[in-house]
């Protein structure tokens, strides 16, 4: 039997023991008070439970008052072992994880095997949770859903509240039991949804999700809802990972506007401008100092309502609108050079089995996209194209030049719908058009770019797309012997999703941070481009 075992990697470990080891905050921190580091938030922000925390935001700030068992090298993208002593199998269908010793959540009670397993329990036992999905592998996941309506509301709720393939063995040991094989499973396991979560949190879950009990180096102390997060260093922690130099967080709500304006005046230790400030900031050599950047792996992509009738259920609309797209012109205008025209569905080199050119028409192509739309019956007259989005400021300059592109070589008009509830309408597949996208992965695996592509029926999904040689070719990735051999399979799958053509790449965004004078060792989070906290340095 060939065993699959996840370990420390030592480049993450040396990465990990350079930045925190050396001089304790006060030595590296003079001063009268405790050091609080500003940042920002930029999307709406409901919740910090682990198991309903899926944007950028949220996943930022749990990632310094949560540990889970798995940790990612920031330079690598690979998984180390953190709260895990071992994550083990024979088979890559039974599992066998240990956790270390002696290790608390920040209300003292132990984090243990039965944390994890309560945690997952609850994510996994709640439809409409964002992580539920994360679970589907687990033996058990089906019989314990809710019956849903069309709407995505709770008809009935189900009672099983329990996986029958998670099992506490001993109190630092747990297993899980998969449905099939999946040689991926302990790169998932640094994803949030799988982070361990305290008794008392689940006895008062709405609590839970304003002011949560974690196990990480900060615990948050007040949540006002739309105006700030404010954390404190837990002092008691026991683990390495740990900024030096800080004693508190604050976290300002930006809502989609911009923070720049704050963070010239000195306001906010970390920002990147809208477009309409890049060349200045790209010009001031004391900025230019001050500057991180890094790959990314965001991709930023157009999908259509599949369920619903209109001119995109056919491919070759779909096509035009692609080729209509002057990315080159757009992307260089707009984001200084720190994103790349996406021509694929995952990131080339940015995780295991990201490829270029895998979309054929991603190509700036106004003849051929003219002769696509022709061939699929034209634009209904008198009919406006409206695409959907969120009501991020950067991110309307973008489609707004996306729209002026398609409108200027197609002749088709178009109207922008910015909206604060663009991830509900999208959820509930409420858009009559054309809408944004955006993905970065959760874990390293292309798998991660595809998975959510796979919704088992017609209709269902936030696209309405369905295949199911996709999903058959997804399987056998899943049930590949190796990682290595997986990666090939969804490779295969991404082959099919780039002929069948149901969303359009547009662009890969690499990450980019500005930073404040008193910062030092800023380091981007390998997927969502993020500053990672836990590595930075304040010297002021």
């Amino acid at each position: 039997m060939r065993q699959t075992r996840i370990t420390t990697i030592a480049a993450g470990a040396a990465v990990v023991a350079l930045t925190v080891a050396g001089c304790s905050p006060n030595d590296t921190a003079e001063n009268d008070g405790p050091v609080t580091l500003n940042l920002t938030i930029d999307q709406d922000m409901e919740t910090l439970f682990p198991g309903d925390s899926g944007n950028a935001d949220n996943i930022a700030i749990l990632d310094v008052v949560y540990d889970g068992l798995v940790r990612y090298d920031p330079e690598t993208t690979e998984p180390y072992n953190y709260v895990a002593e071992s994550i083990e199998s024979d088979d890559n269908t039974v599992w066998t994880i240990k956790v270390k010793p002696d290790l608390t959540f920040q209300n003292g009670e132990p984090v243990d095997a039965e944390a994890f397993v309560r945690s997952w329990n609850y994510t996994a036992s709640h439809t409409e949770l964002y992580s539920n999905y994360f679970f589907e592998r687990f033996k058990g996941y089906e019989e314990m859903q809710d019956e849903l309506d069309d709407e995505g509301a709770i008809v009935e709720e189900n009672p099983i509240e329990e996986l029958s393939g998670l099992k506490v063995v001993d109190d630092l040991t747990f297993e899980v039991t998969l449905n099939a094989p999946f040689a991926g499973f302990a790169t998932m396991l640094g994803y949030t949804g799988f982070f361990p979560v305290a008794e008392e949190c689940l006895e008062d879950v709405e609590a839970c999700a304003i002011t949560p009990i974690g196990n990480g180096p900060f615990q948050v102390t007040e949540w006002e809802q739309g105006v700030a997060v404010d954390a404190e260093r837990w002092t008691d922690y026991p683990l390495d990972e740990t900024p030096e130099g800080i004693d508190a967080i604050n976290w300002k709500e930006y809502s989609g506007a911009s923070s720049w304006a704050d963070f010239e005046a000195g306001d906010i230790d970390v920002s990147y401008p809208a477009p309409a400030d890049l060349a200045a900031a790209q010009e001031d050599p004391e900025l230019s100092e001050r500057f991180a950047e890094a790959p990314g792996a965001a991709l930023t992509y157009i999908g259509f309502p599949l369920y619903k009738d209109g001119p995109w259920q056919d491919k070759e609309f779909r096509k035009a609108i692609s080729m209509a797209i002057d990315r080159d012109t757009i992307i260089n205008e707009l984001s200084g050079g720190l994103a790349t025209p996406a021509d694929s569905w995952v990131v080339p080199g940015g995780v295991p089995g990201g490829e270029a050119g895998t979309c054929e028409w991603c190509t700036f192509d106004p003849e051929a996209a003219k002769a696509a739309l022709e061939k699929a019956g034209g634009w209904p007259g008198g009919e406006t194209l409206t695409i959907g989005l969120s009501d991020d400021e950067t991110e309307i300059e973008y489609f707004k030049a996306i729209g002026d592109s398609i409108e200027a070589n197609l002749g088709i008009p178009y109207e922008l719908k910015p909206n604060p509830d663009f991830f509900t309408i999208r959820s509930e597949q409420g858009f009559d058009g054309a809408f944004r996208n955006n993905w970065f992965p959760d874990y390293p695996l292309n798998e991660n770019y595809l998975s959510f592509y796979a919704v088992g029926e017609e209709g269902a999904g936030n696209f309405g797309w369905y295949s199911k040689e996709f999903e058959d070719k997804l399987a056998e990735g899943d049930q590949a012997a190796t990682l290595d051999e997986a990666v090939v399979k969804y490779q295969e799958a991404e082959a099919i999703l780039a002929e069948e053509f149901p969303t359009i790449p547009f662009r890969f965004s690499a990450g980019a941070e500005y930073y404040s004078e008193r910062l030092d060792n800023v380091v981007l989070d390998p997927f969502s481009g993020a500053v990672k906290i836990r590595l930075l340095t304040v010297t002021e």
